[in-house]
Formats: structure tokens, C-alpha cells, sequence
């Protein structure tokens, strides 16, 4: 499988990208991605207290903070729409490359067409070197398209947790410049409740959401803190927003709930 991903990724980045791509399967219509992005030409607005966690991806080759507080800005917003995985990954990448959707739709389906993080375990492996560059600042333009849909997909697996009767427990770890934020997820479905534990490593407040309430957790120092909801429905998606200290801006989880896994 990872040969086979291997040898078709060096060949599609490159070629030329001349053609209409195939649409992903959830598109029925043509659909503009270049519209209605966001502003993000200034990485100093992204705040420090996140910036850890996305200097700690494991990606095939180094990437600058100032792509990586982009992508992040996209994809805190992103992550909170009904868009299917291949068009977030899509619509968080879009504002790097204006005027590419075709490519970046290509590309993000390649992507996508491997287990998460085996493309970059195949990316990492002696055989494969020459498919990257050793910098993203000096990687072709699609090259670059790769590297930030590989990267938008690792973020969103950061900011996802996935439940299901099957697999009724997940934890996700968010590295700060105040230590790691931890959270753990326990679904009870049968009863439509999700409890999150989360430890602080500093002041902060956990808010988890739903359309019909909230549930809000306050911690005055670094600590454990928990909160729940109940009466959720299967095959849908909620929303926690952690804020540290003194930080306006808060890092938002999308906690997913399937009838299956």
C-alpha cells in the first residue's frame, strides 16, 4: 500500500496539473473554493500559546511558522463547518494558493487516499527523498500544496475526537508554551451523554456545546477539570472551546459522535 501511495504521489507532483480533476464524491455541482477566504497574510496574529503544538508535527519536511499559524487560523475555523474531510482540507489550504482549487482538489484526494499519517511515514523513508525538498521555502509550488494539505489534515486530527459505541473513549493532547493540554472523552450512547476530562497546565475554562446547551468548566491554576452533556444525538457533531489565562483566543475541538466505527 505505502509503494503504491509512494510512486503514484512522486508522479502526480510531478506532472502538470492541466486537467479538470475529479470531483470528490460529495460534490454534485461545481463549487468555487477560491470564494470567501480568509484573511490570514499576517502570522503575528496567531497567538504564541498555540504555536507549540504545530512546531511538533511530524511532517516530511520542516515547515515555517508563519504557514503553520495560517493553516492553523483556517482550520480552527474549518473544523467547526459540515464540510466532509476532502473539502476542509480544501478550504483550510485555499487561502495559501489562490486560484489552485483544481490542484489543491487533486492533490488533497491523493492525500486522503492513504491511512492517516502513512503518507508521511512514506514521505520520511529513505526511497522516497527526492520527492520532497529538504525546506518547504524551497519546494515547488506544488510541492507546497502537498505539504500544507498534509499538515491541515495532521491539525485536524489533533482537533478531532472521534466516539462511536464501538469506540466509546479518545484523547487528544495540544502542546502549549504553558505544557501539554490534555483531554480524554467518554461516550455512553445509549444514554446520549459525553463526559471530557481535561488537565489544564495552567488558568483556563473548557466550554462544550451543544444546539440546545452548554456545559462550562473554570480552573483558577493548572488542574483537572470536567464537564458533560447529555441527551446528544448519534451522527453528529459538537464543540468544545478551551481558553488559557489571559488568551482571548480559544483552540476549538470537534467531537464527533457515529452510529458506527
Amino acid at each position: 500500500m505505502q509503494d503504491r501511495f509512494q510512486a503514484l504521489l512522486k508522479r502526480r507532483l510531478r506532472a502538470e496539473i492541466e486537467r479538470n480533476p475529479p470531483r470528490f464524491p460529495w460534490e454534485t455541482g461545481a463549487f468555487d473554493y477560491d470564494s470567501e477566504y480568509l484573511d490570514v497574510s499576517n502570522p503575528d496574529l496567531i497567538p504564541a500559546v498555540w504555536m507549540s503544538q504545530l512546531q511538533s508535527l511530524s511532517l516530511p519536511v520542516p515547515v515555517p511558522d508563519r504557514v503553520l499559524a495560517q493553516l492553523f487560523e483556517q482550520c480552527r475555523e474549518v473544523v467547526m463547518t459540515s464540510l466532509q474531510e476532502g473539502a476542509k482540507l480544501v478550504k483550510a489550504v485555499e487561502a495559501l494558493f489562490p486560484g489552485q482549487h483544481q490542484a489543491l482538489n487533486q492533490l488533497a484526494s491523493l492525500v486522503l487516499s492513504a491511512p492517516p499519517r502513512s503518507g508521511r511515514s512514506v514521505l520520511q523513508s529513505p526511497t522516497s527523498t527526492s520527492a520532497f525538498p529538504s525546506h518547504y521555502d524551497v519546494a515547488t509550488p506544488t510541492q507546497q500544496m502537498a505539504l500544507s494539505l498534509i499538515a491541515a489534515r495532521e491539525i485536524f486530527n489533533t482537533m478531532t475526537l472521534k466516539l462511536s459505541p464501538n469506540q466509546p473513549g479518545a484523547e487528544r493532547n495540544w502542546l502549549t508554551d504553558s505544557g501539554v493540554l490534555s483531554l480524554e472523552a467518554a461516550y455512553q450512547p445509549e444514554i446520549g451523554q459525553v463526559r471530557l476530562q481535561g488537565t489544564l497546565p495552567c488558568q483556563g475554562e473548557l466550554c462544550f456545546r451543544s444546539a440546545t446547551g452548554r456545559s462550562v468548566a473554570q480552573a483558577s491554576e493548572a488542574g483537572i477539570v470536567t464537564l458533560e452533556l447529555h441527551n446528544l444525538e448519534p451522527n453528529q457533531t459538537y464543540f468544545l472551546e478551551v481558553q488559557l489565562e489571559d488568551e482571548p483566543s480559544s483552540l476549538v475541538f470537534a467531537v464527533c459522535l457515529a452510529t458506527e466505527e
